[in-house]
């Protein structure tokens, strides 16, 4: 009852930072220059901002604003709404907000005012922008913060950080737990290609290139795509490495659908066939169960010889498979999987009935890991709503008792 009810711009100044154009032209590499703070400089849930990865010359101040240790800031166009607070000395350019106070008040209780979910959505509805949503500062000023008093705030701010620090303790025992995972994972892909995943000898297994084995195909785009697309629920499945998540093994269904004629420029595949990401997030391989088309993305595998499909999909989902994709990838800014190259990566190549006992016994495995990733990420989520409650208590009056 004793708390007040402020509007953010009767506590503080707010000023929007600058840049200075064209910004090639004020970087520098002197080690006496100004730290050129960028969104990109600090990770999302972080708190402080401690190092730049750039920095500009001295005149570039007179198109930016300088910032100082201690100062808040807060992020304004595409990921706005971030606080952080400054650990350095440095410059801000126009997608960010530094925040100086009128009175006395504690900068870490602003900084988890701000990180609040209901603080986040009341910024949401100030964002304006078609395109890109930024944040103006006339209407952040009138964003109301309950303020209690100094000593108070200081109270709440070291209550949370309390509640925090066993929470994020407890988050990184998970995170450390699903990497286990993971590595057991692959420890179980590596037993599964030597042979000791169902105790069998290796040695009469056969080494293949997968282009003894398969027919490799990439997939083709009709242009421009939206001559092509349709609405018809009749239309070809337009299969995108967007419509699929990383680490899913089916394509289920597909965002679009193009018409038949758009076949002619495309590839069709059936439900079965075996595909493979080429370009960009390039060696993911998926099963599709769906008909459809593929663009130039992808790459389709058709079998020679009586094979295992999904063998061959957990061949590719190995760390060593990947690697040597990855020593196979060409191209300067996107890399790409030519398919020379991956019809010479060998493959080791047991008994088709060996293939689907190995298969068997991945997937008995990997059933039980998924099953424990999955709590995992309950509990994980679980720790995100906490911190969620915690705040909505503290700015509440209910985190700390007089």
């Amino acid at each position: 009852k004793h708390w007040q009810i402020k509007k953010l711009g009767e506590v503080f100044n707010i000023y929007r930072g600058g840049s200075p154009r064209p910004i090639k032209d004020f970087l520098t590499d002197d080690k006496d220059g100004i730290n050129w703070i960028k969104i990109g400089d600090v990770d999302n849930g972080s708190k402080y901002i401690t190092k730049t990865k750039q920095k500009i010359i001295k005149s570039g101040l007179q198109k930016s604003r300088e910032v100082n240790a201690g100062d808040l800031l807060l992020t304004n166009s595409m990921s706005y709404g971030r606080p952080y607070i400054s650990k350095i000395k440095g410059a801000i350019h126009d997608g960010w907000l530094v925040f100086y106070p009128k009175i006395d008040i504690c900068k870490n209780y602003v900084f988890y005012f701000f990180t609040s979910f209901k603080t986040y959505e009341n910024l949401s509805s100030l964002a304006v922008g078609s395109t890109v949503k930024n944040l103006q500062i006339k209407f952040i000023e009138n964003l109301e913060i309950p303020l209690p008093p100094l000593d108070e705030q200081n109270k709440i701010v070291e209550k949370i950080e309390d509640c925090f620090e066993k929470i994020d303790f407890a988050i990184l025992k998970l995170e450390k737990s699903k990497e286990l995972i993971k590595t057991y994972k692959q420890s179980v892909l590596s037993d599964a290609f030597n042979g000791k995943l169902i105790n069998s000898n290796s040695k009469h297994w056969q080494i293949k290139k997968l282009g003894e084995v398969f027919n490799i195909y990439r997939g083709g785009s009709p242009r421009p795509i939206k001559d092509f697309l349709t609405d018809d629920k009749d239309g070809i499945n337009w299969i995108k490495i967007g419509d699929v998540d990383n680490g899913s093994k089916y394509i289920t269904k597909t965002k679009q659908k193009i018409i038949k004629s758009g076949l002619q420029k495309s590839r069709e595949v059936n439900a079965g066939d075996l595909l493979l990401t080429n370009s960009m997030s390039y060696g993911r391989p998926y099963i599709s169960k769906i008909k459809g088309a593929i663009h130039d993305g992808w790459l389709v595998f058709y079998p020679k010889i009586d094979i295992c499909k999904n063998y061959v999909f957990y061949f590719f989902t190995s760390f060593k498979t990947y690697e040597n994709l990855s020593s196979l990838a060409v191209g300067s800014t996107v890399k790409n999987l030519q398919i020379k190259f991956i019809e010479n990566l060998e493959i080791p190549l047991p008994p088709l009935d060996e293939q689907n006992k190995i298969v068997l016994e991945i997937e008995k495995r990997f059933k039980v890991a998924d099953s424990t990733l999955s709590l995992i990420e309950e509990n994980l989520q679980k720790a995100k709503v906490l911190k969620q409650s915690i705040l909505q208590k503290a700015f509440n009056g209910e985190l700390v008792k007089d």
